[in-house]
Formats: C-alpha cells, sequence, structure tokens
C-alpha cells in the first residue's frame, strides 16, 4: 500500500478491446504510473467467454497485439480479487471476438500529501471516490440559471 499511515483509494478500470488489438500503449501507460508511484496495481485480469458465454480468464503470453512492451513483466499480477461474479458481469457486456482488460488498482498520487499531514498531527476523516455520472449532473445542475 501507498504509506504505513495512508492508503489511497482502491479503484477499477475496465475496457472491452477486439481480441487482436493492440494493447501495448495502453499496458506501456499503466507500467509508467507504477514506476511513478502514482498507481500500485492489486489485480489485471484478462478476461473473455466461451462458447457459452461463460467467462474465461486469459494469460498475458495469449494477447496477440502488445507492441512497445513485454508483456512479461504482467506475469503473475492476477491476484483474483475480481470474483467469478465480477468476470461474469464483465463478460456479460462482452461482444463475441472480444477481450476485456479489468485493472483495480490504489491511487497513491496523495499518499506523500498525506503522509505530511498525518506527520503534522493531521487524522484522516473520510476518503472514497465520487460517482462521475452524479459529478457531471450536480455540475449541470450548477451551471442552470
Amino acid at each position: 500500500m501507498a504509506t504505513e499511515q495512508f492508503a489511497g483509494p482502491v479503484d477499477y478500470l475496465v475496457f472491452a478491446f477486439d481480441e487482436h488489438a493492440d494493447l501495448g500503449t495502453g499496458f506501456k501507460a499503466v507500467l509508467d504510473r507504477v514506476q511513478e508511484g502514482v498507481i500500485e496495481i492489486l489485480d489485471i485480469e484478462l478476461v473473455s467467454r466461451d462458447g457459452s458465454g461463460a467467462p474465461v480468464r486469459r494469460t498475458f503470453s495469449e494477447l496477440d497485439g502488445a507492441s512497445g512492451i513485454d508483456l512479461s513483466v504482467f506475469d503473475g499480477v492476477e491476484s483474483d480479487i475480481l470474483d467469478e461474479d465480477d468476470l461474469a458481469g464483465i463478460t456479460a457486456e462482452l461482444r463475441p471476438g472480444q477481450i476485456a482488460v479489468a485493472v483495480v488498482y490504489e491511487d497513491r498520487s496523495l499518499a506523500v500529501a498525506a503522509d505530511a499531514w498525518a506527520s503534522a498531527g493531521g487524522v484522516e476523516l473520510f476518503s472514497g471516490g465520487i460517482d462521475v455520472n452524479e459529478l457531471g449532473r450536480k455540475l449541470e445542475e450548477g451551471a442552470q440559471p
């Protein structure tokens, strides 16, 4: 986790692609964020559907397209945080011939600030996410005359 005293919010991101799409640039961006200390990967799952529509976990070595990056750096990142129900929900959204990339990560972007505030005697009261759709509605409501 980010520090001994502070753990950033945990979030996820899921994208669907044609199973032959070049995912290299996206995986390189993920790796860059990890190396910069902005995020910590908790789980990455590659998932597709079998002939009956059931979820199938895939491995990085099965990906056709990943130019510009050696995907072996992601070997072993699958931690199974996403359970079978999560994977079934993801694959329910996939069309035939698609694969999904699901990333569960800790956002570390404010860990240094949180540590500094804790060192100054501060106590974390709340943390969490804001629903983007709800935020959009609030912004629209505020913009109306």
